[in-house]
């Protein structure tokens, strides 16, 4: 099987990060709803509509960005340990839509059988960034929840655990998308001189 064009490798990749794409979009709604309808049951506990006891009473696992929360029957989920890992799910599946989004149309550049266009080192520089601020996210997401249970207090009835994860292969995936960014805009330069040459 061909590697670039119509029927090849790149347009197998093309279907399956278009199917990528439409199930990260349902979990970005799913979790959107669930951080909506959280917002909204603490609104309603507030105001006094709702007893604060409903969120408590289950046994549960929250896992967050450098963090896990274990309850117990005596516990509720708390705020400052929820809203991080809202947070934390959020950044990560916003950032792989950008990512799977630019993806997207770098393969179909590489079934038009063009793969060294201009646009294509600019979608790979937006894929490093994109990938640079999830990972840098992932420890600001990490210190906020760390402040906010020094803030306001650990739940009551909660284990809670922090473990800074230094994870260095999307440190390299970055760096070797810079080398390939630049590789790509050397190629569409070139390119472009052949074509002025002709």
């Amino acid at each position: 099987m061909k590697a670039l064009g119509k029927g090849s490798i790149a347009s197998f990749m093309e279907v399956a990060l278009k199917i990528a794409a439409i199930v990260l979009w349902i979990l970005l709604a799913c979790v959107a709803l669930a951080a909506l309808a959280y917002a909204v049951l603490h609104g309603l506990i507030a105001a006094g509509v709702v007893s604060p006891d409903i969120l408590s009473g289950g046994r549960g696992h929250v896992r967050g960005e450098g963090f896990e929360a274990s309850f117990d029957t005596d516990s509720s989920l708390a705020w400052q340990v929820v809203t991080p890992a809202l947070l934390s799910a959020l950044v990560a599946i916003a950032g792989a839509l950008v990512i799977v989004r630019r993806l997207l149309k770098l393969f179909e550049s590489f079934r038009s059988g063009e793969p060294f266009r201009k646009e294509n080192a600019n979608h790979l520089r937006v894929i490093w960034i994109t990938m640079t601020i999830v990972e840098l996210s992932r420890y600001g997401i990490l210190a906020l929840t760390g402040l906010l249970v020094a803030a306001f207090g650990k739940p009551s009835g909660a284990e809670m655990t922090f473990k800074i994860n230094v994870d260095l292969m999307p440190w390299a995936s970055i760096l070797v998308l810079i080398v390939l960014a630049e590789v790509f805009r050397e190629g569409a330069r070139l390119r472009e001189e052949q074509e002025l040459t002709i």
